[in-house]
């Protein structure tokens, strides 16, 4: 007795992909020509038409079911007729099921199968089109019709195949095994059939089978319809090609096309994703210019709004958030957490958008949260950037009464106001009397950003000084060591130097060491020159200011000044500051050599020192002759100075 057929074709092995095996296995003598290779793909020369003697779908005699739910073109749907003898052995006696029985069947639908007759199976599978998370039961159905009820392959089974993979079980590589399953069987794809399968690849993009498909669609003289360019557009999207997705979608839109709201969202979330959320807030301005007038925004999904405000806010995007911001959450019919609220703050800051800083702030503040000194700056600077000095200031004072005194680093957005607008310190000391009168607590800070900025603009201290005294009085707190050392950077009077330092001690400040040097300077002026030692001995003793950048000691221009006077008035201590100068390994050899030349005859013979100096200079360097020439020397002396 003769083995029995084994039928190897291309629709089981895209049903069951291991047949190949099983089939090998049973058939050692099976001819090599007969093996389908790994991958069966459409060919990229002929397209999807290397049969072109195949009769067309177009040509065969067929009824029509309306569906109008469904994706593809409800007229391109074929009503299998199966001989008479073969509905009449293979209907099921008094069957009761129905299509829907079968559509909501779960565990069991193979018994629920058994107990429906054929044109009900069909009906499900006509059915299973419109029900979203339901394609996966196709590839069953289909495969209980070829091996229960010995069903043919027909153009409607091979349509029923490529939607399954709208499934996220399916994938491009079963659509190319359709597709030559079809030509293969002499069956030359539907227009239907290709419209569903470009939504398959929305799903599971390829771009060279999409390719193929629009080529043979065109070849047809068959348009795209709307769900079709939906379709390609997603895929292209999924593909990475955002550039040619948003020429599509832009299309879609002005051609007066109702797109449906689940694309926009499709768009919003994958290109925000990617990084591309300038992209993401047009679509999302498309979507609320394109929709029903009388629809609000709150209709859209509020997560799509929520992701939105949360990728602009991260990437400090002012745009988008000030959109979501505008539409939502100032209508309250969105609360976003803090970490976004904070995130929005920075892009308000970032922006120097106040008013939206200002609703960020009051909606934390609505809800208790502890604002931090990170908080109030931001809004400071939104003031500052916008010329607001009222506002910046009024915020340093709500800063004050908070307990979260502004420090230095919180009024620089305010001192380059000031230097923008240098006419504005005319007025300052009016709104912080205002502001005092109001009930405000004004910051020492405040009172030091306008010092600051009176003594970048004045050549002398004294217009700062004369603003401390009228606005001392106003501060919630004494002046702090910041107060003095603008003052003092900027003073060149001894006295201006002893009535800063009688100040300090009132509020029992101790100067810091950078401090002391400015004593020193200033004493060098026009002081005692005892004055200058006195400080310079209190500056070991001193403590270093916070963030000081100096040296342990003087700086090099104040040491050199230090010897100049001291030479001047023919002091001996000079010579021990030279000693600690180079115990500090600081360079003052030039400087010394200037000096020296610039001593009298009869001081260097009655300075025995001074004679040392010479001698050891002229025998330790002789180099430096060439340095006493009174111009490099008087060059030399210019830029240490």
């Amino acid at each position: 007795m003769p083995p029995p057929r084994q039928v190897i074709d291309g629709l089981w092995r895209c049903l069951c992909p291991s047949v190949d095996t099983t089939l090998l296995a049973k058939t050692p003598t099976l001819s090599s020509t007969s093996v389908i290779r790994s991958r069966p793909r459409v060919s990229r020369k002929d397209g999807l038409h290397r049969h072109r003697g195949a009769r067309s779908l177009s040509q065969q005699s067929h009824g029509y079911r309306a569906n109008v739910d469904s994706f593809v073109s409800p007229d391109l749907y074929i009503e299998p007729k199966w001989p008479q003898s073969q509905q009449k052995s293979e209907t099921v006696a008094d069957a009761t099921v129905t299509a829907t029985e079968i559509i909501q069947a779960t565990n069991d639908l193979t018994e629920v199968l058994k107990e429906a007759s054929t044109p009900v199976i069909y009906e499900a599978l006509r059915e299973l089109r419109n029900h979203h998370g339901q394609h996966g039961k196709i590839r069953p159905i289909i495969q209980f019709l070829l091996n229960n009820r010995k069903e043919k392959p027909n153009p409607f089974i091979y349509e029923s195949l490529v939607v399954a993979n709208w499934d996220i079980t399916g994938s491009a590589d079963e659509l190319g095994f359709i597709f030559d399953s079809m030509v293969a069987a002499g069956v030359e794809p539907s227009i239907g059939v290709l419209q569903s399968a470009l939504k398959a690849l929305a799903v599971h993009p390829d771009y060279l089978l999409r390719t193929d498909i629009l080529r043979s669609l065109g070849a047809k003289g068959a348009g795209l319809d709307k769900e079709a360019k939906i379709s390609v557009t997603l895929g292209l999207l999924r593909d990475g090609q955002f550039e040619k997705a948003l020429d599509l979608l832009d299309e879609l839109v002005y051609s007066d096309q109702l797109v449906p709201a689940w694309v926009f969202e499709i768009f919003i979330y994958t290109l925000a994703r990617r990084g591309f959320v300038e992209e993401a807030v047009r679509v999302m301005q498309v979507r609320l210019k394109t929709r029903n007038h009388n629809t609000p925004s709150r209709a859209l999904p509020l997560g799509t709004w929520y992701f939105l405000l949360d990728e602009c806010s991260r990437a400090l995007h002012h745009e988008g958030t000030k959109l979501v911001w505008d539409h939502l959450v100032q209508k309250r019919l969105v609360n976003p957490p803090d970490g976004v609220v904070i995130n929005v703050l920075n892009t308000a800051s970032r922006h120097q958008d106040a008013d939206l800083a200002t609703r960020a702030i009051e909606l934390l503040a609505e809800r208790g949260v502890r604002l931090g000194l990170h908080h109030y700056e931001a809004l400071v600077e939104c003031y500052a950037y916008n010329g607001d000095l009222l506002n910046a200031l009024q915020v340093l004072c709500i800063m004050e009464g908070a307990d979260i005194p502004p420090k230095a680093a919180s009024t620089r957005s305010i001192f380059l106001l000031f230097r923008r607008s240098p006419e504005l310190l005319d007025g300052v000391k009016e709104m912080m009397e205002n502001l005092k009168t109001a009930g405000y607590k004004i910051p020492i800070a405040a009172l030091n950003v306008v010092l600051e900025a009176v003594c970048e603009e004045g050549p002398t201290v004294d217009k700062a000084f004369g603003m401390y005294r009228d606005l001392l009085h106003l501060c919630s707190s004494g002046p702090d060591l910041r107060t003095f050392q603008i003052l003092l950077q900027k003073a060149q009077k001894a006295q201006t130097a002893q009535e800063l330092e009688s100040e300090m001690l009132m509020y029992t400040l101790k100067p810091t060491r950078d401090m002391y040097e400015d004593f020193v300077r200033c004493s060098i002026v026009d002081g005692d020159l005892n004055t200058a030692f006195n400080y310079l001995a209190q500056m070991e003793l001193a403590p270093l200011a916070r963030n000081s950048s100096r040296r342990m000691w003087i700086s090099h221009p104040t040491l050199v000044q230090l010897l100049k006077r001291c030479f001047k008035e023919m002091d001996p201590r000079a010579w021990a500051v030279v000693d600690v100068a180079r115990e500090r390994k600081i360079d003052l050899e030039i400087e010394i050599k200037k000096l020296l030349a610039e001593m009298p005859k009869e001081t260097v013979v009655s300075d025995q020192r001074a004679q040392e100096e010479i001698t050891m200079m002229g025998a330790v360097n002789p180099a430096y002759e060439e340095a006493l020439d009174a111009g490099d020397l008087k060059t030399s002396s210019s830029s240490a100075a």
